[in-house]
């Protein structure tokens, strides 16, 4: 084993002692290539590897260095990278150091003789021989919610996230993050939380999924739900009603819980996400009334110290269409961010981290096929790392009921067979493959699913999966209420 490849694995294992986690394959290139006398940079890398230069350099190689700190126990950035890793080197000389890297890399040995041995049994298409007998196994995760905050598979949201961690820190601060559906939303706000937690912040979510109607539709009731639920997770003793004043109305009373009980009970800034705002859009009676109230808490926070304990993270799935005045919207203040499909390096980066091999025409089709969608792009390389299907296989079943997309396709096809507004709206889409432009309403209920992307004032189809899936099956839905309709006219 070359001198490059050596301290590879000794950072390889380093990394895993403290972490759990061992480096991917574009790591270790970077790594090997920056270990060398004659260092490439990260423009040369990039080309070689057919990536851009702002992922290399933004994404991946500060990844790389943050956990290589971790591993070493001292900061290590690409120009410090050779000197800490030679000091790990003549560490080595110390019995109890070699004891615990020694056994560290036998494991990993071990790791990777037993998955050499079954894709020896069962070879993988995707991956070539060469490669079979220095990959350490990983530890798969099939997508399900939100990517936990140890996972190899979470991919880091450039520039978004280390915007909102500065923007977090700051007193009063607002955070508006939107995007479609399962994009990765909660996943952000999940490493948000860990950061304000790791500050001594305390962390409040509420998701408006988990109230009842009878509850969001009513302004006094929810006002009431969101300072009980307020109290409960901060664990303070309720005290509603010593607050709440009918004669100064449900916001004022509101506003007091909060500032003069909540925050200056807490000595401590508060960081209040409020999950899945976009289902009080639909409440006419109360969304504009809630929506103001929120930007009042911004604004006052400009000047009153103790309203700038409270730090807002609004999370939503789709755009505003309702009317707000500028001046009332907390919409245009604070940091937005709009999550955007993974990019083509991001997919790439995601299929070294499964241990794949992907063909660039393969990547092509996988891009097409599905359009960068988060979930549905993990859902694939999962099933090809378990070597469950090969990649024709997930093509040619791709837009079937028994494909591995069948479930999240069929709860888009419910959602459409019962929204028959909805469903039109789609099918226009669906006619073409150029941008249209539909009823605005529906245009932001389409792209909350994920079904469309946004394109100024106009909308257009996300990526081809659900083109092949829903074409016929959209048309059969409309004809069957069109003959239904004829038959009660009749």
């Amino acid at each position: 084993m070359s001198a490059s490849a050596d301290i590879v694995e000794l950072a390889d294992a380093l990394v895993y002692t403290k972490t759990g986690q061992h480096l991917n394959d574009l790591q270790r290139f970077i790594l090997r290539e920056s270990w060398q006398e004659t260092k490439k940079n990260y423009d040369q890398m990039a080309q070689e590897l057919g990536y851009s230069e702002s992922y290399i350099k933004q994404s991946v190689a500060p990844q790389l260095w943050k956990m290589l700190s971790q591993g070493l126990g001292e900061k290590v950035t690409k120009t410090t990278v050779r000197s800490a890793l030679e000091r790990q080197l003549l560490a080595q000389n110390q019995p109890k150091f070699t004891t615990v890297i020694n056994n560290t890399l036998s494991s990993i040995e071990i790791g990777c003789s037993d998955r050499s041995d079954d894709l020896n049994a069962s070879p993988n298409p995707l991956i070539s021989p060469s490669d079979q007998t220095i990959l350490p196994s990983v530890d798969l995760e099939l997508p399900d919610g939100c990517v936990p905050l140890n996972s190899l598979f979470y991919i880091e949201r450039v520039p978004y996230e280390a915007q909102c961690y500065q923007e977090l820190l700051k007193p009063g601060t607002l955070i508006r993050i939107k995007g479609p559906r399962q994009i990765g939303k909660t996943s952000l706000v999940n490493r948000l939380l860990s950061r304000g937690i790791a500050k001594g912040y305390k962390t409040v979510v509420l998701d408006f999924q988990q109230v009842e109607e009878t509850v969001i539709s009513d302004l006094n009731k929810m006002l009431r739900w969101l300072c009980a639920s307020l109290t409960r997770q901060l664990k303070l003793k309720p005290m509603l009603n010593d607050y709440w004043d009918e004669d100064l109305g449900s916001k004022m009373s509101c506003a007091l819980y909060i500032r003069e009980y909540i925050l200056a009970e807490i000595d401590a800034p508060i960081v209040l996400v409020l999950e899945e705002l976009s289902l009080i859009f639909k409440q006419v009676n109360i969304v504009q009334e809630f929506l103001t109230l929120l930007r009042s808490w911004h604004e006052q926070a400009k000047v009153d110290p103790i309203w700038q304990r409270l730090r807002l993270i609004l999370i939503q799935s789709t755009e505003v269409y309702v009317p707000l005045e500028i001046n009332q919207s907390p919409f245009n203040v604070g940091l937005g961010v709009d999550l955007e499909p993974l990019s083509r390096e991001q997919v790439q980066d995601l299929t070294w981290r499964h241990e794949l091999r992907l063909e660039a025409e393969q990547l092509t089709q996988l891009m097409q096929l599905v359009g960068g969608h988060p979930y549905l792009v993990r859902l694939t390389l999962y099933h090809l790392a378990r070597q469950d299907f090969a990649v024709e296989e997930i093509l040619q079943t791709a837009a079937t009921d028994t494909g591995i997309y069948a479930n999240h396709l069929h709860r888009h096809l419910w959602t459409l067979q019962h929204n028959l507004e909805l469903a039109a709206a789609f099918n226009q889409v669906l006619s073409t493959t150029e941008p249209i432009e539909v009823e605005q309403v529906q245009g932001f209920k389409l792209h909350s699913m994920g079904l469309v992307n946004l394109q100024g004032n106009l909308v257009r189809l996300s990526c081809d999966l659900y083109r092949y899936y829903f074409r016929d099956r959209i048309i059969k839905c409309q004809d069957s209420d069109s003959e239904y309709s004829n038959r009660q006219d009749g």
